[in-house]
């Protein structure tokens, strides 16, 4: 082989290795970016069901086990949102329990307003029905609520809940 041809398929060697070596560093970032995506899916996806739970909590409770229905809101909230909803319930329990009031209620919309990795802003719809000893047949209103939530320790927590 002559020192020029030796040259041509030293260059053609040193081409396919540059070739490869960019495939392979555009394969990479590919994954990177398809990973990032799949990692925002999940964390929306956490959110929204977290969020729908919690707003769900929020508006169903029964007078015949009330106590149940208000610590399960608690355990889904934090901080100064936490401290209001327990005494704020503590103050209309047996306003409830009197009128034998329940409430059964479903999401009938939702969306994502943010989200990060540890914090999150979800506006949820509800249809909710209200019996009480004032209205046997019951009572229905439609509400929305604009939830905040923030990550603790891997669970999505409501740190505010606001009525829209």
């Amino acid at each position: 082989m002559t020192q020029t041809a030796s040259r041509g398929a030293l260059n053609a060697v040193v081409a396919l290795a540059v070739i490869a070596v960019a495939g392979a560093a555009g394969a990479a970032a590919g994954a990177v970016k398809l990973s990032h995506h799949d990692d925002t899916a999940d964390i929306h996806s956490q959110v929204l069901s977290a969020a729908r739970q919690i707003a769900v909590d929020f508006a169903v409770y029964d007078y015949r086990h009330i106590d149940a229905d208000f610590s399960r809101v608690a355990n889904e909230s934090t901080g100064t949102f936490k401290s209001r909803f327990v005494t704020s319930s503590a103050g209309v329990r047996e306003l409830i329990i009197k009128a034998k009031a329940i409430s059964t209620a479903q999401v009938s919309a939702e969306g994502l307003v943010d989200a990060t990795a540890k914090h999150a802003s979800v506006v949820v719809a509800l249809d909710r029905t209200v019996t009480n000893t004032s209205a046997p047949k019951g009572q229905r209103d439609s509400f929305g609520l604009e939830i905040a939530l923030v990550r603790i320790d891997g669970k999505w927590l409501a740190s505010g809940v606001k009525p829209l």
